[in-house]
C-alpha cells in the first residue's frame, strides 16, 4: 500500500502563467463519484500519463486518468518549452557511465522522442507552434573545446551531424547578448508552448474513450489479490495495472521512491508581446536558448513574440514570493535592452532531479504499478516517450523499458530529511563557481 502524504501546496499564491493564458483548459467533464473499473488506472496529467493513456488505449486497454487539479497543471504546462533530443547529460558522460551500447540505445530513443513528437503533432493537428532549432551558448572558455568535441564526437560515432559550431562574432550576430563566448545549434531540435500540446493531446485520449478525472488527488494506492484499488478524494478506480507519473509532484505517493531525485523549483517570465522586428533583433533565427552555466538561463520567444525567459533555481518547499522580480534580474543581465519592458506574466514549477540527471523508470507490487520520472530538466519529448514505453511493459514486452529501468539511480540517505540541505548546498557551491567563472 502507498499512502500520498501532501508535503506542501505549490503555486497557489500565483496568477495566471503566459501558457494558461495561451490555451482555454481542458475542464473535463468526467466526474467520478463513485466506484470505475478498468484495466488501466493513470495517475497524474502531465504529459507521461497522457502519452501512457493515448498509447495503451490504442492498444485495446480501457484507461482512466487522475489529475490532482487540472490537466497539465505541473511541469508540462509550466516548462520553458525546449523540445531537445538526447537526455540531459551529454553522450560521452552516458557512454562512460553505461557503456557505448547501452548509451547508443538511449540515444535511439531520444531521437525518437522528439520524432513521435512531432508526428503527434502532424496526424492530430495540434497547434502549439513549433519552431526548429535550440542553441546552447558557452559562458565560459572551455565549453569552446567541449562544443567542437561534441560535433566531432557525435559525427563520428552517432552520424549525427544536425550541430553546428558559431564563434564569439557569429554567436554575437545570432543572440544579441554581449554574454556568449561561441554557441552550438541543435537543428534537430525544436520549441514549442507545451500547455497547447499537452491539452491537445489530453483532448484526443477524452474522443477515444479515455476518462480524465481532473481535481481528484489520489490519496492511497492498494494491492488487493491480483488487482489494485486507487482511492481518490471523489471515488474508488478498480484497475488491473496501475501507471504513476507524477515528476516532481509525487511526493510520498510511492514511498521511498521519492529519495530517488531531488525536487526544485525554477522559475518563468513572459514579458509583453515585443513584435516580430525587435525579437528577431534579439534572436536573429527564432532559436530557443539555453547557456551553458550550472544554473541556466534558458529563453525562446513565444508565438506572439514574448520573451519567454526562464532561470534561478530554490529549492526549499515554498516558492518564491517574488519570482518575477527574482527572474527579471537574470533577464536584464543577459539583456540589457529588455530591462524596462513590461513583464506581463510570472510562475515558477518544480521539477524532479536525479543524481545522474537520467530519468527513473522502474515497477512495483509484483509489477502492478509502473513508474517514470526524474527528467532532470530535459523531459519535454522524454516524458511522451516514457508513456510510449510504459505501454509497451504492460502490452508484454519491456524490452526498451528495460533501458531505462535497468540504469542504477542512487538514494539520498535519510532523504525526507537531507535530500533539500544537500541540493541547497550544491546549489551554493555552484553558483559561487558559476560567479568565478563569470
Amino acid at each position: 500500500m502507498f499512502n500520498k502524504n501532501k508535503t506542501y501546496e505549490q503555486h497557489d499564491n500565483e496568477k495566471i502563467s503566459y501558457y494558461r493564458s495561451s490555451i482555454d483548459d481542458l475542464n473535463s467533464q468526467d466526474n467520478l463519484s463513485s466506484t470505475v473499473d478498468v484495466d488501466i488506472c493513470v495517475i497524474g496529467g502531465g504529459l507521461t500519463g497522457i502519452s501512457s493513456a493515448l498509447n495503451l488505449n490504442n492498444k485495446g486497454f480501457s484507461v482512466a486518468l487522475c489529475e490532482a487539479r487540472k490537466i497539465g497543471w505541473g511541469a508540462s504546462g509550466r516548462n520553458g518549452g525546449q523540445l531537445g533530443i538526447g537526455m540531459r547529460k551529454d553522450q560521452y558522460t552516458i557512454e562512460k557511465k553505461l557503456g557505448f551500447s547501452h548509451a547508443k540505445e538511449l540515444w535511439n530513443l531520444g531521437l525518437e522522442s522528439v520524432s513521435d513528437v512531432k508526428n503527434l503533432i502532424n496526424i492530430h493537428n495540434i497547434n502549439c507552434h513549433l519552431v526548429n532549432g535550440v542553441m546552447s551558448t558557452a559562458c565560459f572558455e572551455k565549453d569552446i573545446d567541449e562544443y567542437k568535441f561534441e560535433i566531432d564526437h557525435m559525427s563520428k560515432n552517432y552520424n549525427f551531424e544536425e550541430y553546428k559550431f558559431f564563434n564569439k562574432s557569429e554567436i554575437r550576430e545570432e543572440i544579441n547578448s554581449e554574454m556568449y563566448l561561441s554557441g552550438l545549434l541543435n537543428s534537430g531540435s525544436y520549441h514549442l508552448n507545451p500547455l497547447k500540446l499537452t491539452i491537445g493531446l489530453a483532448k484526443i485520449i477524452q474522443q477515444n474513450g479515455v476518462k480524465v478525472f481532473e481535481n481528484t488527488p489520489v490519496k492511497n494506492i492498494y494491492e488487493k489479490g491480483d488487482r489494485v484499488e486507487v482511492i481518490t478524494n471523489k471515488g474508488i478506480i478498480k484497475a488491473n495495472k496501475v501507471v504513476v507519473a507524477c515528476n516532481g509532484y509525487l511526493d510520498s505517493l510511492l514511498g521511498s521512491k521519492k529519495n530517488k531525485f531531488i525536487p526544485i523549483n525554477n522559475y518563468i517570465v513572459a514579458t509583453e508581446p515585443l513584435g516580430e522586428k525587435t525579437a528577431k533583433e534579439i534572436i536573429k533565427n527564432n532559436y530557443a536558448v539555453c547557456d551553458t552555466r550550472f544554473i541556466i538561463d534558458y529563453y525562446r520567444f513565444s508565438e506572439d513574440w514574448r520573451m519567454i525567459f526562464g532561470g534561478g533555481e530554490t529549492f526549499t518547499s515554498k516558492f518564491v514570493k517574488n519570482s518575477q522580480s527574482f527572474v527579471h534580474k537574470r533577464m536584464s543581465k543577459v539583456f540589457p535592452q529588455l530591462k524596462n519592458v513590461k513583464i506581463d506574466y510570472s510562475w515558477g514549477g518544480t521539477l524532479a532531479i536525479t543524481i545522474n540527471r537520467l530519468p527513473h523508470f522502474g515497477a512495483l507490487m509484483n509489477n502492478k504499478l509502473i513508474y517514470a520520472f526524474g527528467y532532470s530538466g530535459h523531459g519535454l519529448a522524454l516524458s511522451v516517450l516514457a508513456g510510449k514505453l510504459i505501454s509497451e511493459y504492460l502490452n508484454g514486452d519491456n524490452q526498451r523499458f528495460k533501458f531505462f529501468s535497468d540504469i542504477s539511480h542512487m538514494s539520498i540517505p535519510m532523504g525526507s530529511v537531507f535530500r533539500r540541505p544537500i541540493y541547497s548546498s550544491a546549489i551554493l557551491y555552484y553558483k559561487f563557481r558559476d560567479y568565478l567563472n563569470s
